[in-house]
């Protein structure tokens, strides 16, 4: 039997975990109307099952970019699965078994320990000096492991329990999602909108410390001292104000329109900002934090996880781009870009602002992009 290449190995977990995510989003949106707002079992759904493992999978694709190594092989391929099996474990335990939970974060722990180990072995193995987007991949996973450990020991402490779920939840949104997210997009919307980006990297660098200072300040914070929280969320949105006025001023004639696939990654980062501003103030006890779940889901994780496939599951599949297929399946992805993060952009403000039966605008956006990535592969 013939070997099975590993480039090719992890395109095809990419693309199952892009599946597996766009199937939560639509159980998730179909639960909101029937679970009372803030669900944590919700939550954990989309987060846990469906955007850990999703994100992982991502650190594992691009690391061999960063680093100029090797594509990935071995046990580390695991780790999106093992994070699966987190999801599940947490998920159930919320819905079912709560005695699940302690297993589902030690499961989580263990996903998250040997990806972090692979790639700091990669960042010191690597030709040269590492991109510096790496560094924002290993700090999101560091947020991850601290959050994963502060709610062990919430279950071993329970007289500490709001206090430490509190840190947890801060330190997963603003520092796992929020340093993944944006260090990936700084580097990947240059890409989709096909502009030349010399900056990138010293940018990454430049704001790296404003945004781990910024996420872990406010999730200490949101513990200890709620109305500090503040300071850490004005440290984090130095870096995303700085990178949304750019695409706003001076790039918006090459990423906006209609039909670019950049757009949904535009209004995902201008929805960022959103999720941070609510995010800093429900940390400050300013804000409730349901608004900040609705906002993460609809205007933040829904036009990045659709834009960031229109642009890669191409590649993924025809990785020359050279062929007519993968010309048309680009094109029929990123047909009607903007118009469904628009419907994302508006399902989002309207949920948060009391008007819950506009989720089904989302379930249409989804709907619509299933639909897209259905005629796109028969191409």
């Amino acid at each position: 039997m013939t070997k099975q290449n590993p480039v090719q190995g992890m395109r095809r977990i990419m693309v199952g975990l892009v599946a597996i995510a766009l199937c939560i989003f639509v159980v998730a949106a179909t639960q909101f109307l029937r679970l009372p707002q803030g669900s944590p079992a919700v939550i954990h759904l989309v987060m846990a099952l469906g955007i850990m493992p999703l994100i992982m999978g991502a650190m594992i694709y691009f690391t061999p970019v960063l680093t100029r190594s090797r594509a990935p092989e071995g046990f580390v391929l695991f780790a999106p699965v093992i994070a699966l099996i987190a999801g599940m474990l947490v998920t159930a335990s919320l819905v079912w078994r709560r005695e699940l939970l302690p297993i589902a974060a030690l499961t989580g722990l263990l996903s998250c320990t040997v990806l972090l180990g692979w790639m700091w072995y990669r960042a010191r193995h690597t030709l040269g000096t590492p991109h510096p987007g790496l560094y924002w991949y290993l700090f999101a996973l560091l947020s991850l492991l601290l959050g994963l450990v502060a709610i062990l020991g919430a279950i071993f402490w329970p007289e500490h329990w709001l206090a430490l779920r509190r840190f947890h939840l801060h330190i997963n949104v603003l520092g796992f999602i929020g340093l993944t997210a944006l260090g990936t997009l700084r580097v990947l919307v240059p890409t989709v909108a096909g502009y030349a980006d010399p900056g990138a990297g010293q940018w990454l660098k430049r704001n790296l410390p404003l945004a781990v200072t910024g996420a872990w300040l406010v999730a200490v914070c949101a513990a200890v001292a709620p109305r500090f929280s503040l300071v850490g969320l004005l440290l984090w949105l130095i870096p995303w104000m700085r990178f949304a006025a750019a695409l706003v001023v001076t790039r918006r004639a090459r990423v906006w329109g209609w039909n670019h696939a950049g757009t949904s990654l535009a209004v995902a980062t201008l929805g960022w900002g959103a999720v941070l501003a609510t995010g800093g103030l429900h940390a400050a006890v300013i804000w409730p934090a349901h608004v900040t779940t609705q906002l993460l889901f609809l205007i933040f994780l829904l036009p990045l996880v659709t834009g960031a496939v229109s642009y890669l599951l191409p590649v993924w599949i025809w990785p020359a781009r050279s062929s007519s297929a993968y010309a048309v399946a680009s094109q029929r992805l990123a047909y009607g870009s903007g118009m469904r993060a628009l419907v994302f952009l508006t399902a989002g403000v309207l949920v948060a602002s009391g008007f819950t039966g506009a989720i089904y605008l989302a379930l249409a956006g989804i709907a619509v992009f299933v639909l897209q990535v259905g005629w796109s592969l028969r191409a």
